[in-house]
C-alpha cells in the first residue's frame, strides 16, 4: 500500500485560506471513526529538533488499535517498547513486558484521553481551515481525502525558578479519510522558547498499514496477572541494564554534542564504546574525568570510542565546566537531545560499555564504578592504567 504523505511545507501562511466550517468536519470524520467496527493502523512516526547549534531526528513506530472510545497505542523505538492503553475510563502507560503501570490522572472535566496521531500537539480546531480535497492514495479502491489546517493552543511549562518553557506559536495539518475519518497523515511545527533559547520540533505521522474490523477485548485492558501499578516506572540504572540488555544490542542513540557535531552509536561499531553519564556537582565523576581523557587520547583514534552524557545541566553550566576541565572526547547534553528511555540514569558516575559488534557488555555506577571499569576494559583488550 503507498500512502503520500502530501503535507508540503508547514507554515503561518497554511491557514490564510478555507473555509471555517472545517473544525465542524473534524467532529464529523471523530463521529465516522468511532462508528467503525475497530481499526488497526500502523505509523511510522519522524521528529526533528532544530537549535542554533545544530539538528537531531529520531524515527518510531506507533501501532494503534481503536474499538469505539476506547484504544491501545504502542510505540517502538530503539529505546524499547510503551504502551498507553485507554479502557474508556483510565489511561495507563506501560513498559511493554515490563511488569509495572502507571495510571495517568487526570480531572472528572478533563476530556477522554485521545492517540498522539489524533491528538496532534492539540489544534486549536475553532480557528481551522479546509485546505483542499484530493485521492487518500491508497492502492485498489481508492477513497477521498481532506486537509485539514489549525494553529496549535499556545502553552507554557514552570520547570522550577527561572526556568520556562513556553511554545510560542505552532500549527498542524492533517490528511483525514473522508469515509471514515481515519487519519493517514499527520505533520506538526512548534516553535519553542526557553531559559536557554529557542528551537523548533518537527513531527510527522504517516500511515504505512491499516484495516478496519472488530479488535479483541483484550487489546485494551491490562494484564490480569504480572504487573503492579506504581506511581512512576521505576528508573533504568547499572543493575537494570545488566540485567536486561546485556548481551543484546544496545539502545540506537543519534545526538549532537555540544560543539553541534552528530554523535551516532551505529557509526562506532568496530570500536568498543564507553557511555560515561556524569555531572559537573558529582566528585566521583570529577575524580575520573582526567582517567578517562588519558584513556581516549591512547585509543580513541582506533580501538574506543567514549561518549560523555552530561544529565540535565544547562548549556553554560556544562560549557563553564569543560573550559576548567576539558575533555578531548565528545559530551552530549541531555537538555538539547532525546535520551533513550535505557539511557536515562539517575545515578552518577554511571558507565556503559558496548562492544565492537554493538552489544552491551557491562554496566557500572558510583564511586567504585572507575576501579571495576578498568577490569571490563582490560577484558575488551585496552590497557587501562
Amino acid at each position: 500500500m503507498r500512502f503520500p504523505l502530501m503535507l508540503g511545507t508547514v507554515s503561518a501562511a497554511m491557514l490564510a485560506a478555507g473555509p471555517s466550517s472545517a473544525g465542524a468536519l473534524w467532529t464529523e470524520l471523530a463521529a465516522k471513526r468511532a462508528a467503525l467496527p475497530g481499526l488497526h493502523q500502523e505509523f511510522t512516526v519522524t521528529q526533528s529538533y532544530k537549535t542554533a547549534n545544530g539538528s537531531q531526528g529520531s524515527e518510531r513506530q506507533i501501532v494503534l488499535d481503536i474499538a469505539a472510545d476506547r484504544w491501545r497505542e504502542k510505540s517502538v523505538s530503539g529505546s524499547g517498547s510503551y504502551l498507553r492503553i485507554f479502557d474508556g475510563k483510565d489511561l495507563f502507560y506501560m513498559e511493554e513486558d515490563g511488569g509495572e503501570f502507571e495510571r495517568i490522572k487526570r480531572k472528572a472535566k478533563d476530556p477522554a484521553p485521545i492517540p498522539r496521531a489524533y491528538a496532534a500537539s492539540d489544534p486549536d480546531w475553532s480557528k481551522a481551515k479546509e485546505a483542499g480535497r484530493r485521492p487518500c492514495g491508497f492502492e485498489g479502491k481508492d477513497h477521498q481525502c481532506v486537509v485539514l489546517e489549525a494553529p496549535l493552543k499556545k502553552w507554557t511549562r514552570n520547570n522550577g525558578p527561572n526556568n520556562t518553557t513556553q511554545m510560542l506559536d505552532g500549527v498542524a495539518r492533517i490528511f483525514a479519510d473522508l469515509d471514515n475519518g481515519m487519519i493517514v497523515a499527520a505533520k506538526t511545527l512548534q516553535n519553542i522558547q526557553t531559559s536557554r533559547g529557542g528551537h523548533q520540533v518537527e513531527q510527522t505521522f504517516t500511515l504505512k498499514r491499516f484495516s478496519a474490523a472488530a479488535q479483541p477485548e483484550s487489546l485494551f485492558q491490562l494484564p490480569a496477572q504480572g504487573v503492579k501499578e506504581v506511581k512512576e516506572l521505576s528508573q533504568w540504572n547499572a543493575a537494570k541494564i545488566k540485567k536486561q540488555l546485556a548481551g543484546k544490542p544496545a539502545p540506537a542513540m543519534t545526538a549532537s554534542d555540544i560543539h553541534g557535531k552528530p554523535v551516532d552509536l551505529a557509526a562506532f561499531k568496530g570500536r568498543t564504546v564507553l557511555l560515561d553519564f556524569w555531572t559537573t556537582w558529582c566528585p566521583p565523576c570529577r575524580a575520573d574525568g582526567p582517567a578517562l581523557d588519558k584513556l581516549y587520547k591512547k585509543y580513541g583514534d582506533k580501538d574506543l570510542m567514549i561518549v560523555g552524557v552530561s544529565v540535565s545541566e544547562e548549556r553554560a553550566i556544562v560549557e563553564k565546566f569543560l573550559k576548567d576541565h576539558p575533555h578531548s572526547y565528545p559530551v552530549v547534553l541531555t537538555t538539547e537531545n532525546e535520551m533513550p528511555r535505557a539511557y536515562q540514569l539517575g545515578v552518577f558516575p554511571t558507565y556503559i560499555v558496548i562492544d565492537k559488534d554493538g552489544n552491551v557488555t557491562a554496566a557500572l555506577e558510583g564511586d567504585q564504578g572507575f576501579s571495576d571499569l578498568r577490569n571490563v576494559l582490560r577484558k575488551a583488550g585496552l590497557e587501562v592504567n
